[in-house]
Order: structure tokens, then C-alpha cells, then sequence
């Protein structure tokens, strides 16, 4: 592959870290009107955006350097140390007041200690979702490696065969706890989407009306495989979407400073979101109260959160593995 065109493929795109950003603040504002209203509204659409985009952003990573020891400790420098530190937050809040978040988890040593690795998520429930990514690590490299040698239709047939399971309970919920399997295959269909962006321009502001109304529409319901589904293309249309028109205009709102900057602190924001709702919503019975302070709380937390672990642990981390060469699959 010519040098310009990997590097095309493999390039940082702010936009998409922007995008993140939204979807994270969405999912506050999915939970604060749940927690004043009896909706079937939970806030899966955000998160199956998350799941698509990292697999779209992981094979871009692995477009680089796809050495499976690199990736795998990369990962872990990403996604634990921060994971880690809000669980040993919250067991400290707990100890000392008595709080917790949603539904009070055991806080004994041992379940604290599989919270914080990820294995359970009782103590902070939107972890369910890290607890889905690490079960999709291998999955994305497995399927970038696949489509590297065999081409996408391996992936499509699993991408079938994923949606399939997705209507069956006792695949759905294999993990426990709050954990859900039914989109999986948006990792494999991010995968897919990378190795796809390299088509022409589409019609962009049809499609992308087309591609966000949909996610809307189907976030709006009752989540069902069918509606996941729904979720899991509009996702992947918005990302590809976003991915090839990096300099259009019309996307312009993803370049403004509040939305980059909650994109980067969108991973330590979704972890710490819970602590900021539930805070929020001691102060007012009005949800839109409720996330607009919400997100105000949730903010220099997560910044806080971003600066001191996640910034220098993916910094440690790279820095591990600057070292390890990449593998040839020019």
C-alpha cells in the first residue's frame, strides 16, 4: 500500500474523538429523564456508537502497527487505570457516606477488586459497556487480521451470525450482571467501515440526516435486537460519514473548543457521569435540571480523571510500546 494512502488511513481524526464527546454527554441526558420518568429509554444508542467507533478506531490503529502485544497493552493502559480509579472513588465514597450509584453493588474486597478490573460492574453499571470492550479486543484483532488476508466477507459472516445471537437471551446475557452482548457485532462492523473509507464522497447532508435521525429514532425505543441493529448501521454511516469528509464545512461543529475538548475527556466523563447524576439529582425533580448540572459536575471530574491517569498512563503506555516493531501487511 502506497505511503500516502496508509498514512491517510492511520491518521488521528479529531472529529471522531469529537463525536464521542456528544454521544457521552447523550447518554446523561438519557439518564436524567429515566431517572424522573417510567421510560424503556436506557441510552444503548450512544453506546453501540462507542462500540462501532472503536472498532473503526482500533483498526485504523492496527493499520499502523498491528504487532498483537503492542495492541493488547495499549488497551490496557487506555482502559484500565481510569476504570480502576473510579471504582476505588466510588468504594470511598461509599466507606466514608454511604453513597453509590443506581443500584447499590457489594463493596466487600474481592467484588471491588473484579469492579475494578472490569470483570464485574455492579458498583458503577455503565462499566457493563468497558466490560463489553475488553470481551471485543481480541474480537476486533481477530477480524482486522481476517479482512487483511481474506477479505470483509469473513466478517460479514460474522456480522450475521452475531445479529442472530443477538435475539437469543441466554447469549445476550452470557457476561451477568447489567452486561449486554446483543451488539458485539458493532466492533466487527466498525472493522468493516474502516476498510470501506476509502469510497467516494456520498451525498453528505442527506445521508447524514438520514444516518442520525435513524439512530434518534431507534435510541427512542425499546431496546431490541432489531433496534439495536438500526442503531449499529445509523452509527456506522455517521462515522464513515465524518471519517471521509474531514475538511467539509458542514461538520464544522465537531471543530469548536467545548465539543473537542468534552471529546477528550469523554472516556474518564462517561466512567464519572453516575457520581455527577446522582449528585444533580438530590438538587431538583426537573431532568432537564438535572443534566445540565449534571454534565457541570461530571466535567472538571472528568477532566481531573483525563489529566492525571488517562493522559500519563497512555502516555507510559506508548512509551512502552514505541519499542515493538510493526509487522509487514503492506
Amino acid at each position: 500500500m502506497p505511503k500516502r494512502d496508509l498514512s491517510r488511513r492511520t491518521e488521528f481524526l479529531p472529529r471522531l474523538e469529537s463525536l464521542r464527546g456528544l454521544a457521552a454527554v447523550s447518554v446523561v441526558g438519557y439518564h436524567s429523564y429515566g431517572l424522573q420518568s417510567d421510560t424503556f429509554v436506557t441510552g444503548m444508542a450512544p453506546v453501540v456508537l462507542f462500540f462501532v467507533l472503536s472498532g473503526f478506531v482500533l483498526a485504523r490503529s492496527l493499520d499502523r502497527n498491528p504487532n498483537p502485544g503492542r495492541f493488547f497493552l495499549n488497551r490496557l493502559f487506555r482502559l484500565l487505570p481510569a476504570a480502576a480509579a473510579t471504582i476505588v472513588l466510588l468504594t470511598l465514597l461509599h466507606w466514608r457516606f454511604g453513597f453509590y450509584v443506581g443500584f447499590e453493588g457489594s463493596f466487600d474486597a474481592l467484588n471491588v477488586f473484579l469492579n475494578a478490573l472490569m470483570i464485574r460492574n455492579d458498583i458503577n453499571g455503565v462499566m457493563w459497556s468497558m466490560t463489553v470492550e475488553c470481551v471485543a479486543s481480541p474480537l476486533i484483532l481477530a477480524c482486522f487480521l481476517a479482512h487483511k488476508r481474506f477479505g470483509p466477507w469473513p466478517l460479514i459472516s460474522l456480522c450475521v451470525i452475531l445479529v442472530a445471537l443477538s435475539f437469543w437471551g441466554p447469549y445476550v446475557h452470557l457476561l451477568g450482571g447489567f452486561t449486554n452482548l446483543a451488539p458485539l457485532y458493532a466492533f466487527v462492523v466498525g472493522v468493516l467501515v474502516h476498510f470501506a473509507s476509502r469510497a467516494e464522497r456520498m451525498m453528505l447532508i442527506g445521508c447524514t440526516a438520514l444516518a442520525a435521525a435513524t439512530l434518534v429514532m431507534c435510541g427512542l425505543r425499546k431496546q431490541t435486537a432489531i433496534t439495536i441493529l438500526g442503531e449499529t448501521l445509523a452509527s456506522a454511516s455517521l462515522i464513515y460519514l465524518i471519517a471521509n469528509n474531514t475538511k467539509d464545512s458542514f461538520f464544522a461543529v465537531l471543530d469548536t473548543f467545548p465539543v473537542r475538548f468534552v471529546g477528550r475527556i469523554s472516556y474518564s466523563f462517561y466512567l464519572l457521569h453516575p457520581i455527577g447524576l446522582s449528585l444533580a439529582a438530590r438538587a431538583s425533580e426537573n431532568w432537564v435540571f438535572i443534566f445540565g448540572l449534571a454534565v457541570f459536575l461530571t466535567i472538571p471530574m472528568a477532566w481531573t480523571s483525563w489529566f492525571l491517569i488517562e493522559h500519563s498512563f497512555v502516555k507510559l503506555g506508548r512509551s512502552i510500546t514505541t519499542a515493538v516493531p510493526a509487522s509487514n501487511y503492506a
